[in-house]
């Protein structure tokens, strides 16, 4: 070697130590692909076929689940809702009727992901792992309905046509009642289904680490345009003439909202008694890796 040659540094870590391989967690593109979600440009062709094959694959498998009248009655509903929605979508703004509400105001296709409803590789029928993927594709089509809605339901807000922002919070609340009846029928099977069959996809190595429903891009949206909505008719001039008939719509969407949280917290209790999540068991893993080598 040429003496001249300028020596290469030597890079090392500020604590002296070897560096801890760090382990990339799960993405919203992970969670998306084991639930078998696929995103494009908007296409309402195929946003229409991903619906009927959701709606035949939920329709088969719904009479072989546990759940009770009320909660598959909100679940058809939910789908109801979901199909008026996407054949508003195809129709003009300008034929009548063509709103959920009836106004004949134009709406926009609920959304860019396609259900896909077909029969994942290796779920057989009725088990519980094509159950609860099948019934979170459930609730992103519930949920992308939801925004859809919001949207409608903001615009009207902004426009002052106070009996569709009416009509659009009642539909905001069978929608979030048809989410809290989907996640029931996702999770439709013995705890011990969820610890053997279910959870186990969900780690590595079928899954990045840290997989969880945050990662869920249908939920942050509709949680961000609630917050939207929220502030909107917050900002609502007393003087409103329908002002308490919309107040008690939002009492009772907020009441539905409190259901769905309650019954999620449920759930996780009886699929998962110990609480440990699989983002929180990630997160503590990491620091234990970080511990050890300080």
């Amino acid at each position: 070697m040429n003496s001249e040659t300028p020596l290469p540094p030597l890079t090392l870590a500020t604590d002296s130590r070897i560096p801890v391989r760090a382990t990339a967690g799960a993405t919203t593109a992970d969670y998306d692909h084991y639930f078998r979600i696929v995103r494009h440009a908007p296409d309402l062709t195929s946003w229409t076929c991903g619906v009927l094959r959701l709606q035949a694959a939920v329709l088969a498998d719904l009479p072989h689940t546990g759940l009770d009248d009320s909660q598959r009655a909100a679940v058809l509903t939910g789908l109801l809702h979901a199909s008026h929605a996407t054949l508003a979508a195809w129709l003009p703004s300008s034929v009548p009727g063509s709103a959920p509400d009836g106004s004949g105001a134009g709406h926009p296709a609920p959304g860019n992901g396609e259900p896909a409803g077909g029969r994942a590789a290796g779920d057989g029928p009725g088990d519980a792992l094509r159950r609860w993927k099948l019934g979170h594709q459930l609730f992103h089509l519930l949920l992308t309905t939801m925004n859809s809605t919001l949207d409608d339901t903001l615009a009207a807000v902004g426009a002052a046509r106070w009996t569709s922002v009416r009509h659009g919070l009642e539909r905001l609340r069978t929608l979030y009642n048809a989410a809290t009846a989907a996640m029931a029928y996702a999770s439709n099977f013995p705890a011990s289904a969820y610890a053997n069959d279910v959870r186990p996809t969900m780690e590595p190595p079928f899954a990045a680490p840290g997989f969880s429903g945050t990662l869920n891009q249908e939920h942050r949206v509709m949680t961000e345009r609630t917050h939207a909505l929220r502030a909107a008719l917050g900002d609502l001039s007393p003087l409103a003439s329908p002002l308490a008939a919309i107040r008690h719509e939002m009492a009772l969407l907020r009441a539905a909202q409190r259901r769905n949280r309650k019954a999620h917290a449920a759930i996780c209790e009886r699929c998962v008694p110990d609480g440990a999540s699989l983002l929180r068991q990630h997160t503590t893993r990491q620091r234990s890796g970080r511990a050890t080598c300080e």
